[in-house]
């Protein structure tokens, strides 16, 4: 047990390193990038990121979830976990391909998406670095001081090729360029460090392990189609119905956003595998006490600095997104008790299915209440805020049900066995 805990304490830190580099990083070049290009062009790229997100969510079918989870399970048996990894890897190749063959059919076919086909190319390649370093396999053998290590030099590089080459308005078709350079060069050092110090040997697996891996991880999956539908899914119809500076708005407070509520995040990606095998609950008590002030303390933290944020990691002309930014920092606490209560717990007591119910549940209301601005003409920039922020109280409702309902916080034992 002091042994877990030791390791869920390295793993904290390093996935809050890598957290800093994916969010802090990029948040040394947007003060630049925002004055070098138009506020439209930011937005396009930010359209573009969030069009890709559906794309990575796809790839990934929710292995940064049962990925992790197996592999904790299973880490100490080789042949085990060689399965695991290149059952995983075998249905994520499939998907990476479906994805390019979906994205090239929009840009042949819709004129939004042919004018810019470059910018949604070079992004695309942020998702296949993406799904090739592999952070579910690092997270669920405790070892991600390798892919931290690694981070900090590409992400390092793609932030120097962007102040170096990115000099007027016209090179906005660079940014994703450069931001995926770092991706794909992160994913090929992962692969050489899942064969040569995992010792993992890639093959095609059977096709029924196959079948059995992409059944596992459906559950899973559905929790990040629910998220994606109250997060991507609002800045892609502000794109969609309003226009790409409403993008640019929107994403610009969405990015700040949850640059910070990411380092909390972290904390739930290492807590998540430890909760997994040790069903500490007698911990996980001890822990809510501090989130709780945690939780309040930040929210409050960006109501107040929200103004001062966007000047300084954007410029004047972002100051629509202030109270955006506003909106989801009074529903901090509601974000950091749903992921909380999430699979750290519910998850990690075999309640997957409830626990994906949530963020379900949160998904259609999204849909319905953007269907419902878009049919009385009510799609704005703060209409879309507030109703995002309005979801996770559905979703914290839904997970305190079923935490009272198992009685999850009474146990006052370990169910170590």
């Amino acid at each position: 047990m002091k042994q877990d805990k030791k390791n869920l304490f390295k793993n904290t830190i390093a996935l809050v390193i890598i957290q800093v580099l994916n969010y802090v990083l990029p948040f040394i070049t947007l003060p630049y990038l925002s004055r070098v290009l138009d506020v439209d062009k930011l937005g396009l790229v930010f359209f573009a990121q969030v069009f890709m997100d559906y794309f990575f969510r796809l790839a990934m079918f929710g292995f940064d979830f049962s990925g992790v989870r197996t592999i904790a399970i299973n880490r100490d048996d080789k042949d085990a976990t060689n399965l695991i990894f290149n059952s995983i890897l075998s249905v994520q190749v499939i998907f990476l391909i479906i994805s390019f063959i979906i994205l090239s059919f929009l840009i042949i076919f819709i004129d939004k998406f042919r004018s810019y086909w470059l910018v949604y190319y070079f992004t695309f390649l942020s998702v296949i670095g993406n799904v090739f370093i592999f952070t579910w396999f690092y997270q669920g053998m405790e070892r991600m001081k390798f892919i931290t290590v690694l981070n900090i030099i590409t992400k390092t590089a793609s932030t120097l090729l962007i102040f170096c080459f990115i000099k007027r308005a016209q090179d906005y078709y660079l940014v994703p360029l450069f931001n995926s350079l770092g991706a794909v060069l992160a994913g090929g050092i992962s692969l050489f460090f899942v064969k040569k110090v995992f010792n993992i040997k890639f093959y095609i697996p059977s096709k029924d392990d196959i079948i059995n891996t992409f059944k596992y991880s459906s559950q899973f999956f559905l929790t990040k189609v629910a998220i994606a539908l109250y997060r991507q899914t609002n800045a892609f119809v502000l794109g969609l119905v309003v226009t790409t500076t409403a993008v640019a708005y929107y994403v610009s407070a969405d990015k700040i956003f949850w640059a910070v509520f990411a380092l909390y995040s972290t904390f739930i990606g290492a807590l998540f595998p430890y909760m997994s095998k040790n069903k500490d609950i007698v911990f996980f008590k001890k822990l809510l006490k501090y989130l709780i002030i945690f939780a309040i303390g930040f929210g409050l933290f960006l109501v107040i600095a929200s103004k001062y944020l966007i000047i300084i990691f954007f410029s004047e002309k972002m100051l629509p997104s202030v109270n955006i930014l506003r909106i989801f920092a009074i529903s901090f606490p509601l974000y950091v008790f749903v992921d909380t209560f999430g699979f750290p717990l519910l998850g990690a007591f075999g309640y997957v299915k409830e626990t994906n119910s949530g963020y379900i549940v949160g998904g259609i209301y999204n849909i319905c209440g953007l269907v419902l601005l878009y049919l009385f003409n009510h799609i704005t920039i703060y209409s879309v805020a507030i109703l995002v922020s309005s979801t996770y109280i559905i979703i914290f409702l839904h997970r305190m049900y079923y935490i009272n309902k198992y009685k999850i916080l009474a146990k006052q034992e370990n169910n170590q066995v």
